[in-house]
């Protein structure tokens, strides 16, 4: 019997996370070399935990390709995507309503005294929130709902599609393994693996946790969800941007009033997956309104005949 192509994405997770945590301890190793041969003390100034962050990232990037072969993709217009000549309206919609969304949470913090006003924002940021919201909104995008979700399409309903993408989306924004320091006379070679199985330390409380799974799983069925209604990126990439840019500038200007560190949940708590992610019932809400407008939006605007309803 034949492996679905969903069950591959998640083998191919498997195996660069085990190729990145193989390879950290020989990278970190040579970092010590050159510094003990006083050839170079760069890589040797990295911490283990930031030579395993890296050596991750590089093992996706490099076993990307053979493993979308591997799936079975052979060109992009297999993953369910067309052409949309409404591209320029959905990226100014998705802006919009995304931003009116947090605009509206903003509102409601400061109106319920859950947020004050920074005294000194540093508008020079401003200029790399765009950069961040313009980047993390396209890449993202292409690779979960893109590939990830176009993998999904190929063997399963459209609904279960959107939801297993999104789960995926969820959860893999807190597979961060715990910052801890570790002596470079420790590092072995498990240390990887250690380090990546320790991640309780770096989850934040069970209510934070669900609270913020809360928020990402409904961001990734709006976004699944206009990817499979518009066959095309651009109105999730719109939503994405909007949001990184209006929770990133929001962490600009505002200040939280509490002193607590779980906030005033359950209605509003600290943002989490540095700092982009809202946690409580206000931004799951925020988030629902969003999506119903999204929803009145696509249902307003003439689409290609091959648009496909859910």
């Amino acid at each position: 019997m034949r492996m679905p192509a969903y069950l591959k994405i998640f083998v191919f997770l498997f195996i660069a996370l085990a190729a990145g945590a193989s390879v950290a301890p020989p990278v970190f190793w040579f970092g010590q070399f050159l510094q003990a041969s006083g050839m170079s003390d760069w890589l040797a100034g990295f911490p283990f935990h930031r030579v395993l962050s890296r050596c991750l990232q590089i093992s996706f990037l490099v076993l990307l390709w053979p493993a979308l072969r591997w799936i079975g993709l052979r060109r992009p217009s297999e993953l369910n995507l067309r052409r949309n000549p409404h591209a320029a309206a959905d990226v100014a919609a998705g802006l919009g309503f995304s931003s009116f969304g947090v605009a509206l949470l903003v509102a409601l913090y400061l109106v319920g005294g859950w947020f004050v006003f920074a005294p000194a924002p540093a508008w020079a940021a401003i200029g790399r929130i765009v950069v961040t919201a313009c980047v993390v909104g396209a890449v993202e995008e292409i690779v979960f709902r893109g590939v990830v979700l176009g993998i999904c399409l190929w063997s399963l309903p459209a609904r279960m599609a959107i939801f297993v993408s999104a789960a995926f989306f969820a959860v893999v924004h807190f597979l961060k393994p715990a910052k801890t320091e570790i002596a470079a006379d420790a590092v072995g070679w498990w240390s990887g693996f250690f380090e990546m199985l320790n991640l309780a330390p770096g989850l934040p409380s069970p209510a934070l946790l669900v609270l913020g799974l809360a928020s990402l799983l409904v961001a990734g069925w709006i976004l699944g969800e206009c990817t499979v209604r518009t066959r095309s990126l651009w109105l999730p990439i719109g939503l994405h941007a909007g949001w990184v840019f209006s929770q990133q500038t929001t962490n600009l200007l505002l200040r939280p009033t509490w002193a607590d560190p779980a906030g005033f949940l359950p209605w509003v708590g600290p943002n989490l997956v540095s700092g982009a992610v809202p946690t409580g019932l206000l931004p799951v809400l925020a988030l629902l309104l969003t999506g119903l407008m999204v929803r009145f939006y696509l249902g307003n605007v003439s689409r290609t005949a091959d648009s496909q309803g859910l």
